[in-house]
């Protein structure tokens, strides 16, 4: 696996993921402290291809990935797919974090459950290890604990646990509220020292195609090898 040095704070890599309207893009203004993503409040993702964008923070540099929301209907699922896992060669030498975007007032239907095992598709198992679930609208809490939220609905909670039981909560419309922000990248900073100091680098991503690749190979090898076996039994 890639890594750096813990102790080299001069940049982080962050790659936001997660539904359509979720206030994705506006997490990643919220990050930057300007508004460099566009955002509006809509049900068809405003976001078509992975971009990145980069600020100084507390004298890091810091570069953000926006990604096409999952379950983009405007998108055939094969190409949504490339988009989303493309994000890791923007962010080369790969991301240091994962920010799974939710909204706080979501409804956790089927889909929200499916959201970690189609990220494990898309960039394999390790992926986990370097994520955060980040909530958003954290205003619409209105007093109440994320905490709460989190213990009092099981697939929220089992979200989270699949994290690493790591979490934020953002408030999106104080995008002036610097500390959510330097909290945030003290999170990151602790995952990335749990990880051995490393991050997602692209050498586990092509490691993940291959393997997809060569698995492919061979279901279809035997798939071949039954058909020529019943055409001679016939």
């Amino acid at each position: 696996m890639g890594s750096t040095a813990v102790s080299s704070l001069s940049s982080r890599r962050i790659v936001l993921l997660g539904k359509t309207g979720v206030g994705k893009s506006a997490a990643g203004n919220t990050i930057l402290g300007q508004n460099e993503f566009r955002s509006v409040k809509s049900l068809n993702s405003v976001t078509s291809e992975s971009s990145e964008k980069h600020a100084n923070l507390s004298g890091r540099s810091v570069f953000v990935v926006d990604t096409p929301g999952f379950f983009d209907t405007q998108m055939k699922p094969e190409e949504l797919a490339l988009e989303i896992a493309g994000s890791v060669y923007i962010s080369s030498p790969g991301p240091h974090a994962f920010l799974v975007v939710f909204n706080v007032s979501m409804k956790f239907t089927e889909h929200e459950q499916q959201i970690p095992q189609i990220t494990e598709m898309m960039f394999g198992q390790e992926v986990l290890k370097f994520s955060i679930v980040l909530f958003t609208y954290g205003d619409w809490l209105q007093g109440e604990s994320i905490e709460n939220l989190i213990t009092e609905n099981k697939a929220v909670s089992h979200l989270v646990d699949q994290c690493g039981g790591r979490f934020h909560v953002f408030n999106n419309t104080d995008k002036n509220n610097s500390k959510q922000v330097n909290d945030l990248l003290q999170k990151i900073d602790t995952m990335i020292e749990q990880n051995g100091g490393g991050y997602y680098s692209n050498q586990i991503f092509q490691d993940v195609q291959r393997y997809r690749q060569e698995e492919e190979e061979r279901r279809q090898r035997g798939r071949a090898e039954k058909t020529t076996g019943e055409t001679k039994i016939r």
